[in-house]
């Protein structure tokens, strides 16, 4: 029976990979015949232009050679005639609103360029618009898969294009909704998404809900546009799944603060929620491995607490720059992701969200066949392989002991005023602590948004490690940025003192300064106290004092026995101790009982995680 079903299986994979596009039989066919305004010129309001590439090589027509691109909408046809890519509005600059992220548009040897302004006739502008698909893009042109044929005589000067009306997905489409920004839309990465799912057998519809620079928490928001337009999108289709990305300043805080209020509203219409984890925004390659590593931390975090499949698109990028270095993923501003960027990307979604290899996929939207195969196997090593990246242990081990991080997601409680910016807040909406100093994660840089900042020339962090253990070691760091007017870490102090009860602290030292560690101009110093011997601690407070108002920390760890203390006193012994004890009133309180308590705690602790670590193992 085995046997049969495999061999069923198998003679489905052939006959489906045999149909490459589901494009139902045109209710009508179009085809219209354009007057050209000119060859190689620039375009006029309403005029049609064409730019042949007569060639046996690319060319590249750059957006300052022709002033009416900035205006134009763009269909590029390959050698066969057909319409391999789309777009417009280049601008000759690409700084930020007022540029463009494409600077060029490449058309391939024995193609052609089309430019059209408003005005041209409405057969010209609805092939563009089906072509699209429904896509948003901006000062960018995108690879497309929509079927439209061209031609032109130059001598007669006229253009032919024929195309199909859009038909609608079958009942067995997968239908996709991609919710975020210009991560997910640039270079038409659903478009390429689509074409190789078309390649490989499976039939996928793609629908945006994308916004330029959009945050999910402006989705989650029902007042805000974006969130009114995520709940419109998810009332009048039904989707089987949506694609979420968050912005690149995002932090996992507001990502997962933003998805409280997206999953239900997506779980609600019975759609599954993906997630797309970006890659880094920055191309510069110290940057860009902080970055991705930023995202990686965040997406896999989540991922894991909330059960979501999740595309590890930033760990690809990693991959693929690592061992193919000549091939460029990023566009002209290096920032947005490259026609190679986009089609990484699309290939990861094949492989993680259906588990169908993009390798050897016959799609390649028009890259070089040797391009195209690193892509492929870039994306599938970043869904096979568990991701190593260098990242500073947290732990501490002396003369064979390792001390673990005590204080790795307690809470605390900070002493210093609320910072504002969403970006490195360390504050939720609700007025309490992110959790950002005790996530175990220490910032990449000074941008990380790991960091938690809080305002005023001293600031305390009080953590409560849920029981009494012995401590042997305390951890933080500091950043400073002159230009931010973040102080100097250099010029501050940090103490630390410990608490059995919360009520009285003993100081313990001062911790020591690290050498600084620079990264352009940003400044780092680590700070570290470690003590001879272990002494006993719930409460752990750490005291920041700074030549400046704002204390940038990403993490403070405690390293010491993660067994809760055990009473080692004798009868004797303790009521010694207690006959000594002149302040009768400080009896009712003694230390051995919040010892034994923090015992119990841990020892129920203990039991519980055997039994998830057993449940784990046997899953």
């Amino acid at each position: 029976m085995k046997q049969f079903i495999i061999m069923v299986l198998s003679f489905v994979s052939i006959f489906a990979s045999a149909v490459p596009c589901f494009m139902a039989a045109a209710a009508s066919k179009h085809e219209y015949t354009f007057d050209v305004a000119g060859f190689d010129t620039d375009t006029t309001a309403g005029s049609i232009c064409v730019y042949p590439n007569e060639s046996s090589a690319k060319r590249v027509i750059g957006s300052v050679e022709y002033g009416g691109f900035r205006d134009a909408k763009l269909l590029v046809f390959d050698k066969e005639g057909r319409l391999i890519e789309a777009g417009g509005n280049l601008y000759a600059n690409s700084s930020g609103v007022t540029g463009s992220p494409q600077l060029s548009v490449t058309v391939p040897a024995g193609g052609f360029l089309v430019a059209f302004r408003d005005g041209a006739p409405s057969g010209l502008r609805n092939c563009y618009d089906a072509a699209m698909e429904g896509a948003m893009l901006y000062n960018a042109t995108m690879s497309v898969i929509y079927e439209v044929y061209g031609s032109y005589d130059k001598n007669a000067k006229k253009l032919t294009i024929r195309y199909d009306d859009p038909a609608e997905p079958s009942e067995n489409a997968k239908k996709f909704l991609f919710v975020g920004n210009s991560a997910t839309y640039f270079n038409g990465t659903p478009i390429k998404f689509k074409g190789l799912c078309q390649a490989a057998g499976i039939e996928v519809d793609v629908d945006y809900c994308t916004f330029g620079s959009a945050y999910l928490s402006e989705f989650a928001d029902e007042n805000h546009e974006r969130g009114k337009a995520l709940r419109h999108k998810l009332r009048s289709k039904k989707y089987d799944y949506v694609v979420l990305q968050d912005a690149g300043s995002a932090t996992y805080y507001t990502t997962n603060a933003a998805l409280n209020a997206i999953l239900p509203l997506i779980e609600e219409n019975g759609v599954t929620p993906l997630l797309y984890m970006r890659y880094s925004a920055d191309s510069n390659p110290s940057n860009r491995y902080n970055g991705a590593v930023t995202h990686y931390r965040s997406y896999t975090r989540i991922s894991q607490e909330r059960g979501i499949v999740c595309a590890p698109v930033a760990v690809a990028f990693l991959y693929c720059t690592d061992e193919y270095p000549n091939i460029n993923l990023y566009a002209d501003d290096n920032s947005h992701h490259s026609k190679e960027g986009s089609y990484l990307a699309a290939c990861t979604f094949l492989y993680q969200f259906f588990g169908v290899s993009p390798i050897g996929n016959s799609y390649q939207a028009q890259l070089d066949d040797d391009v195209a195969e690193a892509l492929q196997k870039c994306a599938v090593k970043a869904c096979d392989e568990k991701f190593e990246y260098a990242d500073e242990d947290l732990a501490y081990t002396e003369n064979g002991v390792r001390y673990g991080n005590l204080a790795r997601g307690k809470s605390y409680v900070p002493s210093g005023s609320v910072y504002q910016n969403k970006n490195w807040t360390d504050t939720d909406e609700n007025g309490s602590p992110m959790g950002k100093l005790t996530d175990g994660y220490i910032a990449t840089g000074g941008t990380d948004t790991a960091i938690g900042c809080y305002q005023g020339s001293e600031t305390s962090v009080t953590i409560d490690l849920g029981g009494v253990f012995p401590i042997k070691r305390m951890f933080t760091d500091l950043y400073g940025n002159a230009s931010w007017g973040i102080p100097d870490p250099g010029q501050a102090t940090v103490s630390v003192s410990v608490s059995t009860d919360g009520k009285s602290f003993n100081s313990i030292g001062l911790a020591q300064m690290s050498e600084e560690k620079a990264g352009g101009d940003w400044k780092r110093r680590d700070f570290t106290l470690t003590l001879s011997e272990t002494v006993p601690a719930r409460y752990v407070r750490v005291t920041y004092q700074l030549k400046g108002n704002f204390c940038w920390s990403s993490e403070i760890a405690v390293f010491g026995v993660d067994t809760a203390l055990e009473e080692s006193e004798s009868e004797e012994e303790s009521a010694a101790s207690a006959a000594s004890e002149e302040k009768p009133e400080e009896k009712s309180s003694p230390t051995w009982l919040y010892v034994l308590i923090g015992a119990a705690a841990a020892a129920a602790a203990g039991v519980l995680a055997a039994i998830l670590n057993r449940k784990k193992k046997n899953k």
